[in-house]
This record gives structure tokens, C-alpha cells and sequence, in this order.
């Protein structure tokens, strides 16, 4: 099961992709990395906004299965972005 790991400096207002599509299940961790400052960020498809989105809450982590072929995005609205943290885990 390959693991890999992205770090996302997330600009404000912009969708990004941070977990592409792929043939095999993926076991997502996602960590809003911004601990102290509360900062928010939401996670969801391709058309993910923070009134649509998962609220990915500061200092904590989340696991979510993505079947094959999702995609994941996240979004958020803070001036100066936010830093999300996320690890993969391909299913065989």
C-alpha cells in the first residue's frame, strides 16, 4: 500500500485539488495544519465553497475513504490562506 503525504499552502478563495483521482481506494488523512490560529478550511468535490464544504477543524484529523476514481478539494476563505496537511494510502 504506497503512502504519500502533500503539504497545501491554500490561497484565499481558490479551490484546489489535493487529492486526485486514481483506479484503487484511497484512505485520506486530512490535518488542518494551522493548530493555534483557528484558521478554516472545507473540503469536498469539485465544487467545493465554505457553504457546501466539510469544515476540515484545526488540530484535528480526519480519515475519509475516497472510492475510485473521486477526486478532493479543499477551499478556504482566510486572508494569507491556510496550510493543510494530507496523507494518502492507496488500497490494492
Amino acid at each position: 500500500m504506497p503512502v504519500q503525504t502533500y503539504s497545501y499552502d491554500l490561497v484565499e478563495d481558490v479551490r484546489t485539488l489535493v487529492v486526485p483521482r486514481n483506479v484503487e481506494p484511497q484512505e485520506v488523512c486530512i490535518h488542518n495544519h494551522e493548530h493555534e490560529l483557528g484558521k478554516e478550511i472545507f473540503i469536498g468535490n469539485s465544487e467545493v465553497t465554505v457553504a457546501n464544504g466539510m469544515h476540515a477543524v484545526s488540530q484535528q484529523t480526519s480519515i475519509i475513504t475516497l472510492e475510485p476514481g473521486d477526486e478532493l478539494y479543499a477551499i478556504t476563505t482566510e486572508n494569507g490562506g491556510a496550510n493543510l496537511r494530507i496523507m494518502v494510502v492507496t488500497k490494492h
